[in-house]
């Protein structure tokens, strides 16, 4: 049957409408919700806090690194790394041959982190820009450390899933957060992860605690997880 200008319209109409259809999916999609850090604040508020002097002392570096049991040549993901002062340790102890992944989701941490290595003469360490469900690293490691972060991850369980998938065969994880009623978001019922609760997600993964470290802390706890 020969086209005419009114099939040709109604042909046009339905097209259009097809496409109208298509963008309000699309606008739909991006709409739903997504996950998003707890607590949320700038990059400059995040540096002040990070870096403060009593803070500082109470991450108890170097009472923390020992027990890691770091060895040279392996590969460390520092997930929610802050203002590196972790990373910059870490990666002095996988020298050589090691390297260390700074995983933020904050571009300027990361140019942070990377500018204080530079100063100190570190060239190990690397920026990833990490997902809020998702730390999104480049290859395998043998180590990840997640140190005052997981209670900032809203999708905790769905995060912990995803990042052992990136750890190899004989990997390990360590997690420290603070006691539920302890730190600086104590009142907040939202900003709470016990060490059970953790236990629980990684073992959903498949992941058991391997040492559960209790005289370095007294308002934290320290677990290291291996499968």
């Amino acid at each position: 049957m020969a086209n005419t200008p009114d099939t040709i319209n109604r042909g046009l109409y339905g097209l259009r409408g097809l496409c109208l259809a298509f963008v309000v999916a699309a606008l739909a999609v991006s709409a739903a919700p997504m996950s998003a850090q707890l607590a949320k604040r700038s990059a400059d508020d995040w540096i002040a806090t990070l870096d403060a002097p009593a803070r500082v002392q109470g991450l108890k570096v170097g009472e923390v690194l020992p027990r890691l049991g770091l060895k040279p040549g392996q590969i460390v993901a520092d997930v929610g790394a802050g203002t590196g002062l972790f990373s910059l340790q870490f990666s002095r102890s996988v020298r050589p041959g090691g390297k260390v992944y700074a995983v933020e989701v904050e571009e300027k941490l990361i140019d942070h982190i990377l500018a204080s290595a530079t100063e100190q003469g570190i060239g190990n360490i690397e920026g990833v820009l990490g997902e809020y469900d998702d730390p999104a690293l480049p290859e395998a490691v043998d180590f990840a450390f997640i140190n005052d972060v997981l209670h900032h991850i809203e999708n905790r369980e769905v995060y912990l899933k995803n990042l052992v998938k990136y750890l190899k065969p004989a990997g390990r994880v360590a997690i420290i957060d603070f006691k539920p009623g302890q730190g600086g978001h104590a009142s907040d019922a939202t900003l709470q992860v016990s060490q059970e609760q953790a236990t629980t997600w990684m073992a959903a993964a498949g992941w058991k605690p391997v040492e559960v470290i209790s005289d370095v802390y007294p308002d934290r706890w320290f677990v290291i997880f291996g499968r």
